[in-house]
């Protein structure tokens, strides 16, 4: 054993615990309602430094907890005196195999990172969470979705993981090697273990060709079949409803669809960036949260340019696929957070479940800034699915206050909303505030007494924990 192998051991072992005695740190998410004063954060490199956290957790009695962008918004990435696992430094490329069209990278890399290493090679990701800002292991561990309504979810493109589990045993998963873990590792928020890597199946970067149209809520879902689920070449969509105040409010909608020519490009073409639409959509967004006026605006602009932008525009998957998100990500307001909530509804229920939501809109006065309709299929090999058939995705994005009179508004009526989309067979989504009452949770994830057995079966000590699992599963 070289000098040299004995140095840098104990230079890796001395900087972790003096991390590890920085007590009495207090992280939050991007929902402001979780601040939690944790053990020390852990700035992740590599997999020896998992496993010496692992150890020490271990030895110390206290729960690990892992962050990559947080933009979870009810504690599930934190809980009280954890050490926290931050996993965006752990961001690198293991392997493209251009062949299988696959690549295998490490879970703290952020989706936008990942397109520009495999964009040179004309290839595209498959299933992605929309935007690109996120980590893959965190759109795993959420299951995410975004606008591939025919791939559906990124457990969907998952192709394999390795995992450190609580005895610090690395396990490569397959859905046929390890299905118990298969099955409650993608869509587990983390409370199996520590994916370290993860291979994703990739897909052909084709030119896509953008269309834009207008339609109404009464006639969507027969619109979505035909024009969309039908055409076989039609490879991405989402729709955004109208939340102008008045009497299109939530029926009329404008729907943006990219059908796959099957072409790819002559010569790769570059990444764009989104965000330079910043400087236009910052003022125009910021406006709709102040006022009705705002809003009708802002509803008005969006129709207008992107009737122009996205009608018969060539653009590449990779391209598409990437959506401006900084106008509203970075939007700071004292007293005030961006929330989000989903809710999965069958699709000849849509119309019924957005009744519901516009009574409880109007009731409580909800600052309602976006409201997005997106797609995902039956998935039935996950212990927490979400869509146990084909589901509209309804998105909502909201501004909250954070005084204590509104946050106890939004606690009942978010329920009101639970209690909808369950009595129309559909679900709600479990990345968000935990205003589900346990009942509610038990009913929409009724496989999550199967998840407790694999969770205690592999993590018995229950070493790997967050608020969501105090919440819910404890």
């Amino acid at each position: 054993m070289s000098t040299k192998f004995i140095f840098n051991r104990l230079t890796g072992l001395i900087l972790f615990f003096v991390c590890s005695l920085s007590f009495a740190v207090t992280l939050n998410d991007n929902g402001g309602m979780s601040a939690t004063s944790i053990s020390s954060v852990v700035n992740v490199q590599s997999e020896e430094d998992i496993l010496r956290a692992i150890q020490q957790a271990r030895k110390l009695h206290l729960p690990i907890a892992i962050m990559g962008k947080q933009h979870s918004q009810g504690g599930h990435t934190l809980i009280h005196k954890a050490i926290e696992l931050n996993m965006l430094p752990f961001n690198k490329i293991l392997d493209i195999n251009t062949q299988k069209k696959q690549v295998t990278v490490q879970s703290g890399i952020v989706w936008g990172d990942l397109q520009k290493a495999i964009n040179p090679y004309n290839l595209a990701i498959k299933s992605m969470q929309s935007p690109n800002i996120f980590t893959v292991g965190g759109s795993m561990s959420v299951n995410a979705h975004g606008d591939d309504f025919r791939s559906g979810s990124v457990g969907n493109s998952i192709v394999a993981f390795h995992i450190l589990l609580a005895d610090g045993k690395r396990v490569h998963v397959t859905p046929t090697t390890q299905p118990d873990l298969w099955a409650s590792v993608i869509g587990g928020y983390g409370l199996l273990g520590i994916v370290t890597d993860v291979t994703l199946q990739l897909t052909d970067n084709n030119l896509l060709l953008s269309e834009y149209h207008e339609t109404g809520l009464s006639n969507f879902t027969s619109y979505f079949v035909e024009k969309i689920l039908n055409q076989k070449d039609v490879a991405l969509f989402y729709a955004h409803l109208n939340i102008t105040a008045g009497p299109r409010f939530l029926s009329d909608m404008y729907v943006i669809t990219y059908k796959d020519t099957h072409l790819l490009p002559e010569k790769v073409v570059a990444l764009d960036n989104p965000d330079k639409w910043n400087k236009i959509l910052t003022p125009i967004f910021n406006l709709s949260r102040q006022s009705k006026l705002g809003k009708k605006s802002r509803w008005n602009t969006e129709k207008l340019i992107f009737s122009k932008i996205y009608n018969n525009h060539l653009v590449t998957r990779n391209n598409a696929m990437e959506k401006p998100v900084r106008f509203a990500s970075d939007h700071l307001k004292a007293g005030h957070a961006d929330w989000l909530q989903e809710y999965f509804i069958p699709l000849d229920k849509l119309p019924q479940f957005i009744q519901a939501l516009r009574q409880v809109i109007l009731d409580n006065n909800i600052n309602i800034l976006n409201v997005t309709i997106r797609s995902v299929p039956k998935e039935t090999n996950l212990l927490l699915s979400y869509s146990t058939q084909r589901t509209f995705a309804v998105v909502l994005y909201f501004e909250q206050k954070l005084s204590d009179e509104e946050l106890k508004r939004v606690e009942l009526w978010t329920p009101i909303l639970i209690d909808a989309a369950l009595s129309l067979d559909g679900n709600y989504y479990l990345p968000y505030q935990p205003y589900a009452s346990k009942n509610q949770f038990q009913t929409a994830y009724p496989s999550y007494a199967t998840f407790l057995t694999v969770k205690h079966r592999f993590d018995s000590g229950e070493l790997f924990s967050n608020k969501f699992y105090l919440n819910y599963l404890n």
